[in-house]
């Protein structure tokens, strides 16, 4: 990862292209060689070559130097580096062309073989005047000049040669003649350019070429194939209006790269050392880097739910079999470990009786054991997949508008299938005894059935109700929503929510936003679009409807309503009511016109909130998460407190939303385990993030981080100087007496030192790595609220390393919602 800033030579200085002896002319062209301390620099000035310190204080030790790439405009981000693996072992390294077209990487400037630490193997005894040149796409090449005016024949290039990101341009794939990779390499820690564990690639097994990632050799998540638009893992690139996706296939070679719409814009993509993939965009106008995680869950990781299942992201235990199969072991997969996957329930015989299971909006397995052929149609591939007694399944290649075309034919288990219900998936033809597909069709009637029955009685219970409205006189007979007798005994008092909370009719929601135009959108999330309404009485109101395509189903939208219907408190969003005709699922809150806190507290605005303001919105906030856990009729859990989910009225005043993930717990609770890991990371404690464990103790976390992001005016997922997350720098800090130094800077002349100080501990107190060592909520408040009282000294932090650079409870998840994160590099 990058730091926000570095201290070395490299770095330090405004970087300029410095002309020594006539060596590096003013253009970038290298003509012999270059040192330690001076770089290269494109035509355009956009990319800039030279040696670097990865060290963490950012110095020069003379100890590891590397030669690296960087945006002219973001020294902090390394986007290549020649010699990864070989540092240069002091300040006095060199670059050096041969006359042979051979460029290299020297000691002491030595051209001996013995001090020659990297080499570009492109030595040619044909090579003419051999020209090293930094082109503007940040592409080094050394050319050979025959005297032709085109600038030469290219010999050699880095971008055949990635790291650990892709540019515009770059290819990521294979040479099919000579087998030639280009894939990426993670650093091996966020101040080790080496190569780590975490590659992304492209194989070359068979005609798919699906793109995946690995961790230490084995694949961790896998995008798979080429559907025509997108890659079959990775239905989100369909939305991404930064970036044009390129996919070759032809007799030579097989790549995916991309480019950038806009010419006022940079792009990248990385594969960062805690494995994970970022996007990345910067503007001209903007002064940082724009960080797009992409969406990812359970459900991700490689064969999670082992062979012959799906697995299903709305589904409480993720993993089910396929339709004819069973667990292989049923103790392990009640236990909810699906490693070994499923068995068929009734072995196939290649006869008569045999049919296909149609499978819709899935991500097709993988395709290691599978043959191909782009040229069939659906019904030819069938018939193909009929014959062979050893095809287990079969679906189309390509997605096109008339029909789905091109045939892939499955042999053995079938091994990484998800279930993405938002339509952006393929199909899948599953081979089954005709006798458990009549099984399946019976029990499709069965719900068919169901939910017609569902959609009467809903009708019926609909009417009975207005009635009761406009009589005023009796109680409603019959609950509206059958969907809440089954919900577990927690909700059972809150089953008439109905009664203190107004449904808004669709046609009032639709004329409030001029029929969801989006000049009306204020907002997305993973639920779907919030939209500002005004009423005919002129009342402002936020819409929050559901998505289509949105993985957080009738669960999520009944469990919100179910929460928050009861919940009254002044720093707690007001819900005004709710919507659920035509199949829409709409929610209503008051609406808040300074929107989000973490508009207030990063970047440029942070300005307008003082010392002051921030301590009345802590505290708020802090009221908020009270009333939740003790103080309501109710024992609520949020789980997803961050400052995107604080939104602030006109007076600047706190109000926690979204509950779309919160959990509800009965008195004697104390902690409940989920299976299905739903947050925001860097705000998810580290029971919750690696067990699926939470508690009040879980809110107590993610309010300490809040409550140290509000005071430093930095995110906590973002590697600081000197490479390290926000909790493990204000703990540096803490225990050298250093807090101070984290304060925002625009909160110097407004604050109290004494309150500035007491306030980061408690925090420190609240992100302790145990749960049982954070105070609770009614704690930390007595806390803030004070001033004589003695603070215990804080505990080290979860997420931080020690001495020996040994982190504690590694991250392995990331949040299932897509997220657009400010990052500052490296």
């Amino acid at each position: 990862m990058a730091k926000n800033s570095l201290k070395s030579p490299v770095f330090g200085v405004i970087v300029v292209l410095l002309s020594i002896s006539s060596i590096v002319s003013s253009v970038g062209i290298l003509r012999d060689i270059i040192r330690d301390g001076e770089t290269l620099v494109s035509e355009s000035g956009i990319f800039v070559l030279g040696f670097f310190d990865p060290s963490k204080n950012g110095s020069s030790t003379g100890i590891t130097r590397y030669l690296g790439l960087w945006h002219n405009f973001s020294s902090y981000s390394i986007v290549w580096v020649a010699n990864r693996e070989n540092p240069v072992t002091h300040s006095f390294g060199a670059l050096q062309l041969r006359e042979d077209g051979d460029l290299i990487i020297s000691q002491n400037q030595s051209i001996d073989s013995d001090r020659i630490v990297w080499s570009s193997n492109s030595s040619n005894s044909a090579v003419v005047n051999p020209t090293v040149k930094l082109l503007d796409s940040g592409n080094l090449i050394i050319t050979s000049n025959n005297g032709t005016e085109d600038g030469g024949t290219i010999i050699w290039q880095s971008f055949d040669y990635p790291t650990d990101t892709l540019l515009p341009g770059m290819k990521l794939g294979f040479n099919k003649q000579s087998s030639f990779q280009r894939y990426l390499t993670a650093w091996k820690t966020p101040n080790d350019p080496s190569p780590g564990m975490y590659v992304a690639r492209m194989d070359n097994i068979n005609e798919l070429h699906e793109v995946y990632t690995s961790l230490d050799k084995k694949k961790f998540i896998r995008y798979g194939s080429w559907n025509g638009f997108w890659f079959v893992g990775f239905p989100e690139m369909k939305v991404t209006y930064d970036y044009t996706f390129t996919f070759v296939d032809n007799q030579t070679e097989a790549f995916y790269r991309f480019n950038m719409t806009a010419s006022d814009s940079y792009g990248r993509f990385t594969v960062f050392p805690n494995n994970t993939i970022y996007t990345m965009v910067k503007r001209k106008t903007t002064p940082t880097w724009l960080y797009y995680e992409r969406n990812s869950d359970t459900c991700d990781r490689y064969a999670y739910c082992g062979p012959n299942s799906i697995c299903n992201p709305l589904n409480a235990k993720s993993c089910e079999c396929f339709t004819g199969f069973r667990p292989k072991s049923s103790l392990s997969w009640e236990q909810m470990e699906y490693s070994n996957g499923c068995e068929r329930k009734e072995v196939l015989n290649c006869a008569n009786n045999e049919g296909f299971l149609q499978l819709i909006d899935v991500k097709t397995p993988d395709t290691t054991n599978s043959t191909v052929d782009k040229k069939l149609s659906m019904n030819e591939c069938k018939d193909l997949c009929v014959k062979n007694c050893s095809c287990t399944a079969y679906g189309p290649v390509y997605l096109e508008t008339i029909a789905p075309r091109g045939c892939i034919m499955w042999y053995g288990d079938l091994i990484d299938t998800v279930l993405y219900n938002s339509g952006d998936g393929e199909q899948l033809y599953l081979r089954l005894p005709n006798s458990e597909i009549l099984k399946n069709s019976s029990k499709n009637n069965k719900k068919i059935i169901t939910i017609v029955s569902v959609v009467v009685v809903g009708m019926i219970l609909i009417s009975l109700f207005i009635v009761v409205i406009i009589i005023k006189k009796k109680k409603q007979k019959q609950r509206d929503y059958p969907e809440l007798e089954t919900m577990s005994s927690p909700y059972q008092d809150v089953r008439r929510w109905k009664d203190d909370i107004p449904l808004f009719d669709f046609l009032t929601i639709s004329s409030s936003t001029n029929n969801f135009s989006s000049d009306y959108i204020v907002g997305k999330g993973g639920f779907g679009d919030v939209y500002k309404g005004t009423m005919k009485d002129g009342r402002e109101i936020a819409v929050k409807r559901l998505s289509k395509n949105s993985r957080n189903g009738l669960d999520d939208f009944m469990n919100e309503v179910v929460l928050i219907a009861k919940l009254q408190h002044r720093n707690l969003l007001q819900m005004l009511g709710c919507c659920m005709e035509r199949n829409e699922r709409i929610l209503v809150y008051e609406f808040m016109k300074n929107k989000s806190l973490d508009k207030f507290i990063f970047g440029e605005n942070r300005y307008l909130l003082d010392w002051p303001k921030r301590v009345e919105i802590i505290i708020g906030i802090g009221r908020g998460i009270l009333y939740l856990h003790q103080d309501s009729r109710l024992r609520i859990i949020h789980r997803d407190l961050k400052p995107s989910n604080v939104l602030l009225d006109n007076l600047m005043d706190p109000k926690i939303s979204d509950f779309g993930t919160a959990r509800l717990f009965v008195a004697e609770q104390l902690q409940e385990n989920t299976g299905r890991i739903i947050g925001t990371i860097g705000y998810m404690s580290p029971e919750y993030a690696n067990g699926g464990i939470f508690s009040i103790k879980s809110d107590v976390f993610s309010f300490g981080v809040l409550l140290l992001e509000i005071i430093s005016g930095k995110k906590s997922r973002i590697y600081y100087e000197p490479d390290v997350y926000l909790l493990e720098m204000i703990w540096t800090l803490y225990k050298e007496g250093k807090s101070l130094i984290v304060l925002d800077e625009c909160l110097s002349n407004s604050c109290s030192i004494p309150q500035v100080l007491r306030f980061i501990q408690i925090g420190l107190l609240c992100v302790q790595e145990k749960a049982i060592d954070r105070p609770t909520m009614s704690d930390v408040l007595f806390m803030l609220g004070n001033e004589n009282l003695h603070l215990k000294e804080a505990k080290r932090p979860a997420f931080c390393s020690d001495s020996s650079g040994v982190g504690h409870s590694h991250l392995w998840f990331t949040n299932n919602t897509m997220s657009l994160t400010m990052l500052d590099g490296r």
